[in-house]
């Protein structure tokens, strides 16, 4: 999903985190599943993000989060990209103090969340890490992690639920068709086409005629200005 944002014209998303060693492909030949810096404990930055009130002050949370950027300007916009933001603490946290910063969350049932990244991601073999996430160091793909990876899964998509439910501001929930993508500016030239593809084969049933789910929504919160 982020890479579809990253062809928005209107996001004006800073790419100066991307660099060949934050990249992963897996299984997958002809496109890449992840790119561009993750903050989280045990990533390569954030190691501090699942308490931030806690591990952070204001000042130090922002230098964290542009740690991964070569080009720092106040032109762009820069798209942090963290799984514990979802935790309560954090919402609340990130909400008060950034009153006016622009979220966007990626919804989708939580059992179909898990197994499409059972699917094609390791805690630790592939980028970005999550071995924060193992409570088995011994075993990667032990029961008790995989377990543990859902719990955690589903505890944070009801924390943001949760969240978006209270709408402390403007919160819409679009599935990213053409239409959607083309209100924020999409650029449809090779690699946007080549992204939007590879979004609606990831959620598709029907193997050589794949029909997409459409199972996958953005939440986009205190956004409206993006649209209308």
């Amino acid at each position: 999903m982020s890479a579809l944002l990253q062809c928005c014209s209107k996001l004006k998303i800073n790419k100066s985190d991307e660099h060949p060693s934050r990249e992963e492909r897996g299984d997958y030949i002809f496109y890449l599943q992840h790119r561009g810096a993750f903050w989280d404990p045990g990533m390569e930055f954030g190691e501090g993000f699942d308490d931030i009130e806690k591990n952070y002050t204001k000042k130090s949370f922002i230098e964290e989060c542009l740690n991964p950027y070569t080009d720092v300007n106040q032109n762009d916009n820069y798209l942090i990209k963290s799984h514990f933001f979802a935790g309560e603490k954090n919402l609340n946290w990130l909400s008060k103090n950034f009153p006016n910063n622009k979220m966007i969350f990626v919804i989708r049932e939580h059992n179909l969340a898990s197994e499409r990244w059972l699917m094609s991601m390791t805690f630790t073999k592939h980028y970005p890490k999550y071995s924060a996430w193992m409570k088995n160091k011994n075993e990667e793909m032990s029961e008790e992690n995989i377990q543990n990876f859902k719990d955690l899964n589903e505890n944070h998509d009801g924390m943001i639920r949760r969240f978006l439910k209270a709408e402390k501001k403007d919160v819409f929930f679009v599935c990213p068709s053409k239409y959607t993508l083309n209100k924020l500016g999409f650029i449809w030239n090779q690699d946007g086409n080549s992204e939007y593809n590879v979004f609606l084969k990831n959620a598709a049933t029907g193997g050589l005629r794949a029909i997409p789910t459409y199972d996958q929504f953005l939440a986009f919160y205190n956004c409206s200005d993006l649209f209308w």
